[in-house]
């Protein structure tokens, strides 16, 4: 499925800069994963598959809880970041430069979990990918998601604050058309047997300089959903 990688294929040796154009995602990695792990439970010897990996982040903590992660991206520098990373760690993690539409075709096996992690706010058949993307899960198993709301404070926020003035995301990252709203993923995942169980807000703290769950789902949202 058809996704922008362009701000995200220029910058290989950043993905693990805890300071460089990924600032975003490492101040809220630890928020997202124990969210995730809190849960779904265990997660020694689920499967699960990633999906738009980037430069593996979240996909390295999965496998550090014991899960076997399989981790896909259609950039192949963060697929190679990835890679090296995941290699230097001791991690046993399968990246692989493909699309979701890729391993349907394969018939590849189904997940226990599959996440979207900062990926929807950037596909550009949001129906499409998500009919594939949950075909591949589990009866019982789990859809876990983050991303972006369609509002006009996300646009201030994300775009304008974030990419063009912090700079702690790459520039030209975002198109605010491409934002999700809640409503509309809960109604699109219903459609292909997910029920969304839980939504939740992350929110920056300007004090403690650092985002915290809430119920204030206008900017970042993150949750889960179980297929039946």
């Amino acid at each position: 499925m058809a996704s922008e990688t362009s701000p995200f294929d220029a910058h290989h040796g950043e993905w693990w800069d805890p300071r460089g154009r990924f600032l975003s995602l490492h101040m809220i990695n630890s928020l997202r994963f124990q969210y995730f792990k809190d849960r779904v439970g265990p997660l020694e010897g689920k499967t699960i598959l990633d999906i738009g990996c980037g430069g593996g982040l979240l996909s390295e903590e999965f496998a550090k809880s014991g899960g076997v992660v399989t981790g896909i991206d259609l950039s192949e520098n963060a697929i190679r970041a990835a890679r090296e990373h995941a290699e230097a760690s001791g991690l046993a993690i399968d990246y692989r430069l493909a699309t979701v539409e890729d391993l349907v075709k394969e018939g590849r096996a189904s997940y226990d979990i599959v996440v979207c992690a900062e990926i929807l706010e950037h596909v550009e058949d949001l129906e499409g990918f998500l009919r594939d993307a949950t075909s591949l899960i589990k009866k019982g198993g789990y859809f876990l998601f983050t991303t972006v709301n369609r509002t006009w404070l996300s646009k201030i926020l994300v775009i304008y604050l974030a990419e063009r003035i912090l700079r702690i995301i790459p520039r030209g990252a975002h198109r605010y058309e491409m934002f999700v709203r809640p409503s509309t993923l809960v109604k699109i995942l219903k459609r292909y047997g997910v029920s969304v169980r839980e939504i939740k807000g992350m929110t920056f703290d300007p004090l403690r300089l650092s985002f915290r769950l809430s119920s204030d789902t206008q900017v970042n949202y993150l949750g889960y959903g179980v297929k039946e």
